[in-house]
């Protein structure tokens, strides 16, 4: 997505500039840069991007940029000046692959282990330019080890600190907004509580009232062998009957109208990107798969941006279908593809995932409520198998359709709305 390559390319432009703030330990092409502190920290402070494909970039931006200054500054060839700084490449491809295999972000909370991974992924990046540089020919193992060992602990032990000083910044600045949000959390929970017990009596009400239905039900199926007062006690449980039924309407329009004051009000011309949506769900559910450790790629397209009204139902609906697909992908490189198009007067949606397979004889049964094949064996519990009802229900209330196609190592949910439904016309 865009704005995700307008951040690949800000952590590229940074760590190349500040590459360029360095000194050399062993007198040779070999240098230590300040720009493998940044590096990380920027990582984190992005969490949307792929931490792989950023590395490439930075180690492309790193060999143009170092390239260039030795043309025009220093006027070696190309061929020279590139021999001299490809293993510095290397060194930032190596860098990134091995935090991310060893997923820092997700121990990021975790600051001894946090701090481990990036000593690690620093030494053995070093390691890995010195040995393209042919460096251990003609130095000695033991000083180079200590030069690279306290190098990737001083770096390492910055970015951390990095890292917390911004984080605890935040948590200051934002303080006081949590605080408001929190006094308004609490009188909305009040109200809601209140709600609560108004909605308890009515559903004593509607018991009360089921049962004096059944009982005329009785006594009118029974009618050869009424008597007058049977007439007026029916006459008096119908009355009654009225009544209750007309106390459990005025509760609940009460209770609505109540709801409506507390829930504010959407201001009109509200709108969202569909490009801004894959950002917040993309975010969301990064975090989610980390903190599951599983090997799932996630990732969004969009094939013609636009704006809509109806983003709460769209992330409900795309939030159940990904979430269904995490649980669904128990195999190792698996992935997930979530895709919006516009075709014509449509707009399509579609979740792809190579994860658990859904048996043909069960595609006309997954939309139905309580449908499962999810089973916990730790716990003995089932799924409700309330997700995907739901999103048929949402897809429906908007006069969309869904679908679910199988092939043979993946599956495809799609879902097709009226363009005139969700987009806004500028």
């Amino acid at each position: 997505m865009s704005k995700n390559i307008k951040e690949m390319f800000i952590v590229a432009i940074f760590t190349a500039m500040l590459g360029q703030i360095n000194f050399y330990p062993f007198g040779t092409e070999f240098r230590i840069t300040i720009a493998v502190i940044i590096f990380p920290f920027l990582l984190m402070y992005f969490r949307n991007l792929t931490i792989a494909d950023t590395a490439f970039l930075v180690a492309v931006f790193v060999l143009i940029t170092r390239v260039v200054i030795d043309l025009w500054f220093y006027k070696l060839g190309f061929e020279a000046a590139f021999i001299r700084h490809m293993p510095s490449s290397f060194f930032y491809i190596c860098y990134g692959i091995t935090i991310d295999r060893l997923k820092f972000r997700a121990n990021a909370e975790k600051p001894l282990q946090f701090l481990l991974i990036l000593i690690f992924a620093d030494i053995a990046s070093n390691f890995l330019e010195l040995i393209l540089r042919k460096h251990f020919i003609s130095n000695p193992f033991e000083s180079i080890l200590e030069t690279v060992v306290i190098t990737a602990l001083i770096r390492s032990t910055m970015t951390l600190c990095l890292y917390w000083i911004i984080k605890s910044y935040n948590l200051i600045i934002t303080k006081e907004e949590h605080q408001r949000r929190y006094h308004d959390l609490l009188l909305i929970t009040a109200k809601m509580k209140s709600e609560i017990f108004f909605l308890k009596k009515s559903m004593q009400d509607i018991e009360n009232a089921m049962s004096k239905s059944y009982g005329i039900y009785n006594k009118i199926n029974d009618a050869v062998k009424l008597l007058d007062k049977d007439l007026e006690q029916i006459k008096s449980d119908s009355l009654e009957l009225s009544i209750q039924i007309h106390e459990i309407k005025k509760d609940y329009n009460r209770i609505v109208l109540s709801m409506e004051k507390i829930l504010p009000a959407r201001e009109i011309g509200n709108t969202m990107k569909i490009s801004d949506i894959f950002n917040v769900i993309q975010g969301q559910f990064i975090h989610y798969i980390e903190s599951l450790n599983k090997d799932i790629k996630l990732s969004f397209k969009v094939k013609g941006d636009y704006d809509t009204d109806k983003y709460f139902i769209i992330i409900s609906i795309l939030n159940n279908l990904i979430q269904n697909s995490i649980e669904a992908c128990i195999y190792d490189n698996s992935y997930i593809n979530v895709i919006s198009e516009l075709d014509n007067n449509k707009v399509i949606f579609r979740v792809i995932d190579n994860g658990k397979e859904i048996p043909e004889e069960a595609k006309e049964l997954i939309f139905e409520p309580g449908y499962t094949s999810k089973y916990d064996p730790n716990t003995g519990l089932v799924s409700t198998g309330l997700g995907l009802a739901h999103v048929k229900m949402l897809t429906e209330y908007l006069n969309g359709t869904i679908n679910v196609k199988l092939y043979k190592r993946e599956k495809e949910f799609t879902i097709i709305f009226s363009a005139e439904e969700i987009l806004i016309r500028r």
